[in-house]
């Protein structure tokens, strides 16, 4: 049974969005890594964006799966993202725009139509959205649920040239092994063809490698970790055999594809 779910506040969040998917008890914080320490302390769960359709990888997510070897996944959703201009002023007066890099990314035809105009950088759509409340100039790129949330009375949708989608991982101490997709995160040797000996594993068994990512490793300069997902048949016999082609590899769980 899901307990409490530590989610990236404050309200009104995309990621509020997904975690009242699983829950009702939801408790907002204000960073993805506070959200793995939560989860480290507690034992309760937490909700956090793992990629979005247009900006890629989410590097906070990432690293905290890494850096937490007791915290797996256990659930998985897809939340399409409607990104809206919300304000309490008219769009002519406009002097500062907050939002979260994704969001600003999205917006940036719009933006780069405008002139004379800030744009801050946030933790997250909806501390945006609270900013923007406070600043009788300011404008926030966020949802509907935050610009009603924190009562941004003018809002415009900004039109995406592509679908865009952010995937949300459910996250907690119990790992998932059910499902058609599977996370592992692996070091592997530095030494010339160690990767093409990883992902020939995958290959040599008809198992399709879905996106694979490399991430510093903070400890040692200029060396990399690599996340890695795939599709296809999972046994404890490919894992000892990815196992032996890497320096360390950590399963991190399976999910269902929504797609």
């Amino acid at each position: 049974m899901i307990r409490k779910i530590f989610y990236l506040g404050p309200p009104g969040s995309f990621s509020q969005e997904a975690a009242e998917i699983f829950g009702s008890d939801l408790v907002p914080v204000r960073s993805i890594s506070e959200i793995f320490h939560k989860i480290s302390v507690t034992g309760d769960y937490g909700i956090v964006p793992i990629e979005n359709s247009i900006e890629g990888p989410v590097n906070e997510t990432l690293d905290g799966l890494f850096r937490h070897e007791d915290i797996y996944i256990v659930d998985h959703v897809e939340i399409p993202i409607e990104i809206f201009l919300a304000s309490n002023c008219d769009t002519e007066n406009i002097r500062r725009i907050y939002s979260h890099p994704h969001a600003i990314a999205e917006a940036g035809d719009y933006l780069e139509r405008t002139e004379n105009i800030e744009v801050i950088r946030t933790s997250s759509t909806s501390e945006a959205a609270k900013l923007a409340s406070m600043d009788e100039a300011g404008a926030a790129l966020c949802s509907m649920k935050a610009a009603q949330h924190y009562g941004l009375a003018n809002t415009v949708k900004i039109e995406s040239k592509s679908r865009n989608i952010t995937r949300f991982i459910l996250i907690g101490r119990e790992r998932n092994v059910e499902g058609s997709r599977h996370i592992i995160l692996c070091v592997i040797p530095d030494r010339p063809g160690s990767l093409h000996s990883l992902i020939g594993v995958l290959a040599s068994r008809g198992i399709n490698m879905n996106m694979i990512y490399s991430r510093p490793l903070r400890d040692t300069i200029w060396k990399y970790y690599f996340y890695i997902e795939f599709s296809g048949k999972l046994d404890e016999d490919l894992l000892l055999t990815m196992g032996k082609q890497s320096l360390r590899i950590l399963y991190k769980g399976s999910f269902k594809c929504c797609r």
